[in-house]
């Protein structure tokens, strides 16, 4: 990415000056000059988004920290999502082309950690605060006392409705599960309009099924990290899931949350679970026509899903420390309310002390606060990838029998009992932990 975008001086004005660690190491390597090795003065970091916002956001970062530091140069490359586990892994191995920064999300949030793909994280956690973030974030990614990561930006879930619909039929935001179900019948007309949008392409749309069960109480693993799928908590969750399967339009299930995000700004459903991001694609008649509203809880269980970037270090990289010194510049709050205000409108702040009026109120913010500050009130009880009580190590089962999107069909799909369904799941899970 390099310094392809040029600062300005009043930009320039609010930059952190060069760490002790940053200074350290480039003293280490005042002897490269042009005959030197020029991996020493270069950081090199992977991102997946392709987004214009994103992109120019990390950019401004990348160049901001380069001003900081002229002696230092950033390279980056984007390795599109889902395909970055398997470039890590490779790059592990060999030994080379590992990079020194990596963006990381889901359930590698914390299992990079736990194959030795990335290094603890603590000093740097101590360095930019823990108090900073909301305790649930932190517990979600906190494996026996040690970080592998730290988050920067996030994206919340919660439910979008037609609040024009809402105030038309005198319905009122649901407080419950059935509740919930009354409303996406009252809307429910096909084929003008569905009730509902059930997705189940892609692991990112497994939050559906995940979020189910989280606020019904049921989850796959207990506190002790065992399987703990048979539960009528799981029954129950599978049964409202399927539920919600009868009011969406044909074909969903095999549709992705992003690409179907259209249906709804189309007026073609009128609820749909997904995340804060969807509020940037709003234009000024989506803000009067959709509202949004936290996901029902049932009594004693847990909240909605919760997802967010984070920055790791990869285990193999070759300049760590000046990584630690780049990532601690930009969660510095000036630097980071600037980062915020230029990224993907709906990309949330996940340290609290950003959630300032400053961001709130800039003009690329202010027309969808009230959705982010939804997504706010969402994360409080969030639950960070599969990990009811915390980070599993079984995480990675989940992911390798692809066990949630074929739960997901073959409740609505196929058509089958929640009884049937949890039989089956039960079995292929505890064959793939024995």
């Amino acid at each position: 990415m390099g310094s392809s975008q040029k600062l300005s001086r009043r930009e320039l004005l609010g930059l952190g000056t060069m760490t002790a660690g940053t200074a350290a190491a480039l003293s280490l390597m005042s002897g490269c000059g042009p005959d030197g090795d020029p991996d020493r003065l270069t950081l090199r970091t992977w991102s997946p988004d392709t987004r214009d916002a994103a992109l120019a956001s990390e950019r401004w970062w990348h160049d901001a920290f380069m001003a900081a530091n002229p002696q230092l140069r950033v390279e980056q490359l984007t390795v599109p999502y889902d395909e970055d586990t398997v470039k890590l892994k490779a790059a592990h191995r060999a030994g080379t082309n590992v990079p020194d920064i990596l963006w990381t999300y889901n359930q590698n949030l914390y299992a990079y950690g736990l194959e030795g793909l990335v290094r603890p994280l603590n000093d740097l956690m101590s360095r930019i605060g823990p108090d900073r973030y909301p305790r649930q974030v932190l517990d979600g990614i906190r494996v026996e006392g040690t970080y592998y990561s730290v988050p920067f930006v996030g994206f919340p879930f919660f439910v979008y409705c037609r609040k024009d619909l809402y105030a038309a039929k005198g319905l009122r935001p649901p407080e419950t599960h059935g509740e919930l179900l009354e409303n996406v019948a009252a809307l429910h007309d096909p084929p003008s309009r569905y009730g509902y949008l059930l997705t189940n392409q892609y692991i990112a749309d497994t939050f559906n099924l995940k979020t189910a069960m989280w606020t019904h109480g049921a989850y796959f693993f207990d506190a002790e990290d065992n399987l703990a799928l048979d539960r009528p908590e799981t029954l129950r969750a599978w049964a409202f899931y399927k539920e919600l399967g009868k009011y969406s339009p044909p074909g969903s299930m095999a549709q992705g949350d992003l690409e179907s995000r259209e249906l709804m700004l189309d007026g073609r459903v009128a609820h749909m679970f997904t995340t804060t991001s969807f509020a940037a694609d709003f234009g000024p008649e989506d803000l009067t026509r959709l509202g949004a509203f936290t996901y029902p809880i049932q009594p004693g269980a847990r909240g909605a899903s919760l997802d967010f970037n984070a920055l790791a270090l990869p285990a193999r990289s070759k300049q760590p420390e000046l990584a630690k010194d780049m990532i601690g510049f930009l969660l510095e709050p000036e630097n980071f309310q600037e980062f915020l205000t230029r990224t993907v409108v709906g990309w949330v702040p996940m340290l609290e002390d950003a959630w300032t009026d400053r961001y709130l109120n800039h003009p690329r913010i202010a027309a969808v606060r009230e959705y982010l500050e939804v997504g706010r009130i969402s994360q409080e009880t969030g639950i960070v990838s599969t990990g009811y009580f915390g980070p599993s190590r079984h995480s990675r089962v989940l992911i390798a029998t692809d066990i949630e999107k074929q739960i997901g069909d073959r409740l609505v799909v196929f058509d089958q009992s929640p009884d049937e369904v949890l039989e089956w799941a039960d079995s292929v899970l505890r064959k793939a932990l024995a």
